[in-house]
């Protein structure tokens, strides 16, 4: 071991002919290599976990269907408004005590690109599923993002050995009623005034997940990717 000084600069240790700082250097840019590559991983998983899948609508538009969690709460506010007018029926508190405190609740949450378009709601009652609510950003509806998420559901209903999938809709909504007939609901009952604000009946409308009543018709599946 030896030192050298170059014109009364500070002295650099060398040993074996190789200076340590060199080596040092490069020890560290490996390090900050693999510390880079860590972090950029760890954010990645953040940002695309494991329980996404990649569908195409009808239309042939790829969508990303996510598991909602408190993240996503921004994004499902951002559908209802989107999709009621500027309301938001289910508010963040509400949202927030039913994806963080209910074991028992479920949401999806689909995406085309980063951009929000859909989501649903539901929660598992017994041998029931019941859907508190399904909402699509305007611009995509008709395509096949109720149905793909519908459908989605009906596959989560069979891994819990679920007897039915329940919901209300209102009254005045013929496309939506005409969708849940589509998909295999049969109607049950008028619930009177059941909605806040403007006091409209719903219907109740419930699908039995046992044969032919439950079967979905090819032409309103999406595709999976």
């Amino acid at each position: 071991t030896r030192k050298l000084k170059k014109n009364g600069k500070k002295s650099i240790t060398v040993i074996g002919g190789k200076t340590t700082l060199k080596e040092w250097i490069h020890r560290f840019k490996s390090v900050y290599k693999e510390v880079q590559a860590d972090v950029l991983a760890k954010f990645l998983s953040k940002r695309v976990p494991s329980d996404e899948e990649t569908y195409l609508l009808r239309n042939q538009l790829p969508v990303r269907l996510m598991i909602g969690r408190k993240q996503h709460i921004p994004n499902i506010l951002y559908i209802e408004r989107m999709s009621y007018n500027g309301a938001t029926p289910w508010g963040r508190t509400a949202l927030e005590n039913d994806i963080l405190q209910n074991p028992k609740s479920l949401y999806y949450v689909l995406y085309e690109g980063y951009s929000p378009i859909a989501f649903l709601g539901a929660r598992l009652d017994g041998k029931d599923i019941h859907i508190t609510n399904l909402a699509v950003v305007p611009e995509f509806q008709q395509i096949g993002a109720a149905t793909l998420l519908l459908r989605v559901l009906r596959s989560f209903a069979d891994e819990k050995d679920a007897t039915s999938i329940s919901l209300e809709v209102r009254m005045s909504n013929h496309r939506a009623k005409a969708l849940y007939a589509k998909m295999g609901f049969l109607p049950e009952r008028v619930k009177q005034h059941y909605y806040h604000g403007d006091g409209e009946d719903a219907l109740e409308m419930v699908w039995p997940l046992a044969g032919k009543q439950s079967e979905v018709k090819e032409d309103v599946h999406a595709t999976h990717v």
